[in-house]
């Protein structure tokens, strides 16, 4: 494939660096216009549409600046700026993001200058957002999908490797020359990991141009690889939702058939890891073939009865709502039920993480010039929920504060409306006793109710009884924090949403509200000038509420906004003893009332005791 040519306009009144910076680009394969002054700059911008400028801040006749707002006035398309300075001094404090970018001139060499431009100009292209140094490039899969990103890097002929935010660790892959290599999600390699990450529909990633340090795992075209991912995935998904709980134990039944019978490597591979895994969900990480591949291997051993996978006896589920915001591998993991709630743009309803993700819901919401509006369950969703889970346990309902919504509310009636038929089921089940369903109030929503319904999965997980989870999480709620900064109020205030927080902050520009959940409630905390501030005033406010010395339990959140989220992330990693650091997406609920832009942390320390209960290690 042709390396796609781009030109960049170089302006700068040295004709040393103007020459040094010139030759590095026309080498890296980039077409170059080289202006000497401010008026030159201005004319060749505007007649020859350069697909980025570079321009020096000592530029004769105007500054980068200037020349910049000049380009606005004529209402043509701007593009991308690359700003060279000498001092700190010469940039000014409340710089635009996302449009200018700035490097000290001092500190480029040719090789670096050209990762940097690529970066630049992949960014633009993708709706990504550069770190302040430009050496890692922030994405978000509600801008781009993973074939749409895939099909840039091809186009550019990138070598680099990309890690996304997938709600488990270690996920990622690798490209050479625009061609995937290798893919990685936690254990899983290759062609098994890249058919999960094919699927992904949300969460950042970071791509870094480097040589990849690993050997070739993945050898086939980009359009069969994505287009077989796909199929893949819903092959899966379809054949795993006839199998019991991914909880579930798997035995090996050894009889006369087993050591009669000549097994495939994959059944092979299987006997040899049942052996390990704790459950069916390990058991199908661990086999190196993909996770189709292996899930029919295991349905059709079962069948044959050299498997045995056995459902946890009577026990307590889990049900959450969509607002929790939780990754499709983490809710398959621990077997947590989500009712989705609706999204109406215009006429048409959506329920979200349904049939409206948020790749797709964000980019709607751009183009929409009316902001859509949300609702919660109706009684009969949660009675269908509940209904699939009183014959086999008791069940745990953690939902959205009731000062943001009725869902629990819903919850609750849907329960009373429906005791008859829920205690029918259970009887016909076998199980003594009515079904105990208890509908608890988070008094958080994302990133806050997500956290909070995987360290209750968890502590069913370890053995807690309903009594002692409702208390834990009650107790919990009291003691955790969720702060986030909005791009603009607007959402908040169309949505009805910003209760107090409305008077507190006015309407002044350049003002970027930092709100806080006050016992379920929006509330106003503090307030910062220009974006780049919010991130460290957030921690700021988190180590007024927490001892920074004592381990935290932390989830970064973000509405396609994937630098906020980086930056917040690495703040908290820095500043912080992070016992876990989770990662998730603000869903299309939450995003309707926020905005892109929102960014924000939840926060809870574990007591030394709660540990080992609440943590990972799972």
């Amino acid at each position: 494939m042709a390396h796609h040519v781009q030109t960049v306009l170089v302006a700068d009144s040295s004709d040393e660096r103007r020459r040094r910076l010139g030759l590095a680009l026309y080498e890296g394969g980039y077409e170059v216009i080289n202006a000497v002054n401010g008026e030159e700059a201005l004319r060749f911008t505007a007649g020859l549409d350069p697909a980025l400028v570079v321009a020096h801040t000592g530029l004769s006749g105007i500054s980068p600046l200037e020349l910049r707002q000049r380009l606005e006035a004529t209402g043509l398309s701007i593009p991308p700026f690359l700003v060279l300075y000498e001092n700190e001094e010469e940039l000014p404090e409340d710089r635009p993001e996302g449009a200018i970018y700035y490097l000290r001139s001092a500190d480029i060499d040719p090789r670096r200058l050209l990762l940097q431009v690529r970066l630049l100009l992949l960014a633009q292209e993708i709706g990504g957002e550069l770190g302040d140094r430009i050496d890692a490039l922030y994405g978000d899969l509600t801008r781009v999908t993973i074939g749409e990103l895939l099909r840039v890097l091809s186009k550019h002929l990138i070598t680099a490797h990309v890690s996304l935010g997938a709600g488990v660790e270690n996920v990622g892959f690798w490209v050479q020359d625009g061609e995937p290599i290798d893919a990685h999600w936690g254990i899983a390699r290759g062609i098994k990991a890249f058919n999960r990450i094919a699927a992904l529909r949300s969460g950042g990633f970071v791509l870094e141009v480097r040589l990849p340090d690993v050997e070739r795992t993945i050898d086939k075209p980009l359009a069969a690889l994505v287009s077989d991912a796909v199929d893949e995935r819903l092959q899966f998904e379809e054949l795993l939702r006839k199998l019991p709980p991914l909880e579930s134990k798997v035995s090996l039944e050894v009889g006369d058939a087993f050591f009669n019978t000549e097994f495939s490597p994959i059944e092979k591979a299987i006997f040899s890891h049942v052996q390990h895994a704790k459950n069916l969900g390990e058991l199908i990480d661990g086999v190196p073939a993909t996770d189709l591949e292996t899930v029919r291997t295991i349905v059709a051993l079962e069948e044959a009865g050299l498997l045995v996978i056995a459902p946890p006896e009577h026990r307590i589920h889990i049900v959450t709502d969509s607002t929790a915001d939780l990754a499709a591998e983490v809710v398959r993991k621990y077997g947590i039920t989500v009712v989705p709630l609706s999204v109406l743009f215009g006429q048409q309803v959506f329920k979200d993480g349904v049939d409206l993700h948020p790749d797709q819901f964000y980019r709607r919401l751009r183009e929409s010039a009316k902001l859509p509006t949300t609702s919660p369950p109706s009684h009969g969703e949660f009675r269908e929920a509940y209904a699939r889970l009183v014959g086999t346990g008791d069940i745990f309902s953690l939902h959205i504060s009731e000062k943001m919504s009725d869902t629990a509310k819903r919850a609750r009636d849907a329960i009373a409306e429906a005791k008859d038929e829920l205690a029918a089921i259970r009887k016909e089940a076998g199980l003594p006793g009515v079904p105990d369903i208890r509908v608890v109030d988070s008094w958080f929503t994302t990133a806050g109710l997500g956290t909070m319904t995987i360290i209750a999965a968890r502590m069913v997980r370890r053995g807690l009884g309903m009594d002692e989870l409702v208390d834990r999480i009650e107790d919990i709620r009291r003691r955790s924090h969720l702060l986030f900064v909005v791009d603009t109020l607007d959402y908040l205030q169309k949505g009805g949403r910003i209760g107090r927080a409305a008077a507190f902050f006015g309407s002044l520009l350049g003002i970027k509200p930092i709100l806080f959940l006050d016992k379920g409630e929006v509330a106003p905390l503090d307030k910062v000038r220009g974006g780049r501030k919010a991130q460290p005033r957030l921690i700021q406010l988190f180590k007024e509420r927490v001892d920074p010395s004592r381990p935290v339990i932390v989830t970064v959140a973000h509405a396609s906004a994937p630098r906020w989220g980086a930056r917040l992330r690495e703040l908290v990693e820095a500043e912080f003893n992070v016992l876990e650091l989770m990662e998730g997406e603000i869903g299309p609920i939450v995003g309707t009332h926020v905005g892109p832009g929102c960014v924000g942390a939840y926060m809870f320390q574990p007591t030394e005791e709660e540990i080992e209960l609440l943590g990972p290690g799972d």
